[in-house]
């Protein structure tokens, strides 16, 4: 077949372009764009077109309906690496034969092809009268195949979309084996984790089990089955009832058939996909199969980028903290502070009974609280004696300076608040926003106790530090004017816990 590739991206157009001549389709002829693409049809004749939905010139469905306007009867396959719903439908009706979803292998390249062939065999029967019924039958099957395939696409949407909502490790176990469970044939499924040892698969996720099953958290498996399902480099093994005794240990007994479809991570096994299965069948059918993949290979691609974003954060993280160390290193008197807001911060987060992701965030970006004095002068920062009024005024910006250092990491505004609102006062009088009792965020409260209690027990290049007990009790003069009060009592629990031993 002589074959048209409309493709805006060189290195995917000429993957493309080997992918059919391996297919032995010799004439593959490539577009980068949709008005080159036309001209080319105007003066040669083409078998076949695959058209990208996305293209720099034109949209790939006005190239569509140009190249159906110039030849009806050339089959048009439609590509997109985003598709929709709406996208699908409107290709379908304006005839296009087929539409890929990126990334797509060889083998959906292959079946495309068939049937775009059967297709044209199909029509050109119907144009020559010949066995009109049986064509009539065939041109059902086909308009079957057609609806198969569009709900196959509304499917494959919804797993792209419901993988690219995920954001953390903790959504993506659970959004797999919800995914994977709305397939017709499947009952129940678990996804499992390959530890480095490789001796046993740990239980992440689960959907389908009653509260009588018994289907254990950690699976033991022989070495030669391990390598059978996690390294043989096919999509997945299917395991009969009569097998699955015999190849997981502790297993419950079951006379459902097991598919297990494997997670590679460049490469290397990170996890498995088990589904159980109404019937007996050994096969699974070829829609649920490309519908696994795809799950599998966007749950890669989910597991991969958000490692790289997590690499990077921590990375990020680092520097800052690095460059809060440099800070503190450079006076004496300072130094750790941060540290230790930090640890007693999260102590009186504790105690307010904050949630667990809020640990966390004081955990992370209560270090973080005064990283904005880099944008403060030294001479300042350790001035040996009182600031002037002018002096003042540029350390008090160094919360908003801060704010404005984290504001590309993502961070959520209760995380933001740590860093620019630790100052704020309850009765209204603090920097920078001046916020007011409960308007400022409970982890900038909590630090601003913690804080103050730090700063007044450190020893300064012009006075002495406060002791213990003189520190806590300023606090408590302030109590309901600067601090807090539900924050300020439960730092007063902790110091109770802390109290040196006489």
């Amino acid at each position: 077949m002589k074959i048209l590739v409309v493709e805006d991206d060189i290195m995917l157009g000429e993957l493309l372009q080997e992918c059919l001549q391996r297919l032995r389709h010799e004439q593959v002829r490539v577009c980068l764009s949709g008005q080159e693409a036309f001209n080319v049809i105007a003066e040669e004749v083409f078998d076949c077109a695959f058209v990208d939905l996305r293209l720099p010139d034109v949209d790939g469905l006005c190239l569509l309906t140009r190249i159906k306007q110039q030849d009806h009867g050339l089959p048009v396959v439609m590509m997109s690496g985003f598709p929709t719903m709406d996208h699908t439908i409107e290709a379908m009706r304006k005839g296009a034969s087929d539409f890929l979803t990126k990334p797509f292998t060889l083998q959906d390249v292959a079946l495309t092809l068939e049937r775009i062939t059967k297709e044209k065999q199909l029509l050109l029967r119907n144009l020559s009268l010949q066995l009109e019924i049986q064509a009539r039958k065939e041109l059902e099957e086909v308009n079957r195949q057609l609806e198969s395939r569009i709900n196959e696409q509304t499917r494959l949407f919804h797993i792209s979309r419901q993988m690219d909502e995920i954001r953390s490790s903790e959504e993506l176990y659970p959004r797999i084996v919800q995914l994977a469970s709305t397939l017709e044939s499947v009952e129940k499924v678990s996804f499992f984790l390959v530890p480095q040892d490789g001796t046993s698969l740990v239980s992440m996720a689960c959907c389908g089990w009653k509260p009588d099953d018994c289907w254990p958290q950690k699976i033991g498996f022989s070495e030669d089955r391990m390598r059978e399902l996690l390294g043989n480099g096919t999509s997945h093994v299917v395991i009969g009832p009569d097998e699955i005794q015999a190849s997981f240990e502790n297993a419950l007994q079951t006379d459902s058939m097991l598919s297990c479809w494997p997670m590679r991570i460049r490469g290397e096994p990170f996890g498995l996909l088990i589904a159980f299965h109404g019937n007996a069948s050994p096969s699974i059918s070829a829609e649920e199969t490309r519908l696994f993949d795809f799950l599998i290979r966007k749950a890669s691609l989910a597991v991969e980028n958000m490692a790289l974003y997590e690499s990077l954060i921590s990375n990020f993280y680092g520097i800052l903290k690095s460059l809060v160390n440099a800070l503190e290193a450079k006076d004496l008197y300072t130094g750790k502070h941060s540290e230790r807001v930090t640890r007693y911060a999260t102590e009186v987060a504790r105690i307010l009974g904050c949630s667990g992701p809020q640990i966390e965030s004081m955990q992370t970006v209560g270090y973080l609280h005064d990283i904005g004095k880099i944008g403060v002068r030294d001479s300042i920062l350790n001035k040996p004696g009182p600031l002037t009024a002018a002096e003042y005024e540029i350390v008090k910006k160094h919360p908003a300076i801060g704010d404005s250092i984290v504001s590309e990491l993502g961070l959520s505004p209760e995380e933001r608040s740590i860093i620019r609102h630790h100052h704020e006062r309850w009765d209204g009088a603090g920097y920078p926003d001046g916020l007011a009792g409960n308007d400022i965020p409970l982890l900038a409260r909590i630090v601003s106790v913690v804080d103050a209690f730090d700063a007044m027990t450190s020893e300064r290049a012009y006075r002495h530090a406060m002791s213990r007990e003189e520190s806590l009790a300023e606090l408590l003069r302030n109590r309901g004017r600067q601090f807090d009060p539900s924050a300020l009592d439960a730092f007063m629990e902790v110091m109770k816990k802390t109290e040196p031993k006489e």
